[in-house]
């Protein structure tokens, strides 16, 4: 059996192991187009300096060994499922038995001219972050495109820098795919507090500068001159190897439960991957680093041939700004268009803010919770998770859903009248143990 698996992020890694454990002795090959094996979610940390480089590291150095994989440095390509190769940039051709793909996504760069010039960057690659810090000695200045998680992360820890920064946001606030606008607000207030200009409701039109980047122009004519500019406008999923196949592709590329796509014995994981999600009821893209580590291990358990379904993912954003923590899970966005919610998928909001720093809102339909902000303090976000996945119907508790008192024993009757909505051996464990 000879598996080759494309992307050496989190997926590709997971399912690395997964399938050594699984099967000591086959080949595996790994195709991937950097050879550090590191965490994308912290590269912001490394920017503002926060963590030096071997703690961004999360596999160590003899991982390839250790795994005995063969690998190839270079980009794929293309693929020809009929033949079951794989073309790589290199001119190179690979075979396969079984192919897991698992190429992630990239930088979703806007519609403006310029942004080929020297001095801008995404935040995703490790090699951006290198490049900013050539520069940054130099860098007074700094326009961040785009108010995404990536951009604020970017503002943030060009803050740390002292370098001054704005963001120029399309959209009428900042992290519109993951908080509506009274949740964004409270991280509004505070990034400015914290020196960031925030403009909302511009779009780019140009990168100014001869070469070098000098400025942003917006369509609406105003310049913001600039030393630097970081997109931070969300990711697109790397899927163009598979166009001209027989692989279905929507949002990314289509697999079922198994993560297995619509081509026998070609897998895909990770962000590139549309996949089942628990709150929809269809499959959808959830960017998210947990997401693609469990995907990829389903995907190699299947590979293996244990016929192992994957539960689904949804959206669930955990960060931290300037030391005030938000999760946000779930619709909790009503945002037209692939990665948002769409009208009427709520039907009812609770919504509270007793403090300027604390604000909670769950989005329910017909009694369910589709999603859910906290702020501030957010000790309960994991309970609400659990009533949100499992879709328990919470009509005989919601009006203490928003207190910050809402503790596990006071769900257990709940959750022992929908016993058979948890089939893992933890949960029958604790109900046992404490006699419901």
């Amino acid at each position: 059996m000879r598996r080759v698996i494309i992307g050496l992020s989190a997926a590709g890694v997971s399912a690395v192991e997964t399938l050594r454990e699984g099967d000591p002795q086959s080949e595996i090959v790994a195709i991937a187009d950097e050879s550090l094996i590191y965490s994308r979610p912290l590269l912001s940390y490394y920017l503002a300096t926060k963590l030096e480089m071997p703690r961004l590291l999360y596999r160590p150095s003899d991982f390839f060994e250790r795994n005995r994989l063969t690998t190839v440095f270079t980009r794929a390509t293309r693929i020809d499922p009929q033949n079951q190769r794989v073309y790589l940039e290199n001119g190179g051709v690979e075979s396969y038995d079984q192919l897991l793909i698992a190429t992630g996504a990239r930088p979703r760069f806007p519609r403006a001219a310029g942004l080929e010039k020297k001095g801008v960057f995404g935040l995703r690659r490790i090699e951006d972050v290198h490049g900013m810090f050539e520069r940054l000695p130099s860098v007074k200045r700094a326009v961040i495109l785009g108010a995404g998680l990536v951009g604020l992360k970017a503002a943030a820890a060009l803050r740390e820098h002292d370098v001054e920064v704005t963001i120029l946001v399309g959209s009428r606030h900042v992290l519109s795919q993951m908080l509506d606008e009274p949740s964004a607000r409270v991280y509004e207030e505070i990034f400015r507090r914290h020196g960031v200009s925030i403009v909302t409701g511009v779009k780019p039109a140009a990168v100014l500068g001869n070469g070098e980047v000098s400025g942003v122009e917006t369509a609406d004519g105003q310049v913001f001159p600039c030393d630097l500019v970081v997109v931070g406008k969300g990711v697109d999923p790397n899927m163009e190897l598979v166009s001209d196949t027989r692989i279905n592709t929507e949002y990314g590329i289509v697999v079922d439960k198994y993560c297995e796509t619509s081509v026998p014995n070609v897998f895909a994981a990770g962000d590139v991957a549309q996949a089942p999600d628990i709150i929809r009821g269809e499959t959808w893209i959830n960017a998210l680093w947990p997401c693609a580590v469990e995907q990829g291990r389903i995907a190699a358990l299947n590979m293996l041939g244990r016929e192992i379904s994957y539960r689904g993912s949804m959206r669930m954003n955990s960060v931290q700004f300037f030391n005030l923590p938000v999760i946000s899970a779930g619709l909790a966005v009503l945002t037209p268009g692939p990665l948002g919610a769409r009208p009427g998928e709520h039907d009812e909001t609770l919504e509270e803010r007793p403090s300027e720093s604390v604000y909670r809102k769950v989005f329910l339909k017909d009694d369910t919770i589709v999603g859910f902000v906290q702020i501030g303090e957010v000790g309960t976000a994991g309970l609400l998770k659990v009533l949100m996945e499992r879709r328990l119907n919470i009509a005989g508790i919601k009006s203490n859903l928003l207190s910050p008192r809402l503790n596990l024993g006071f769900l257990l009757p709940l959750l022992e009248e929908n016993r058979d909505r948890f089939d893992e051996v933890e949960f029958q464990e604790l109900m046992d143990s404490v006699g419901v």
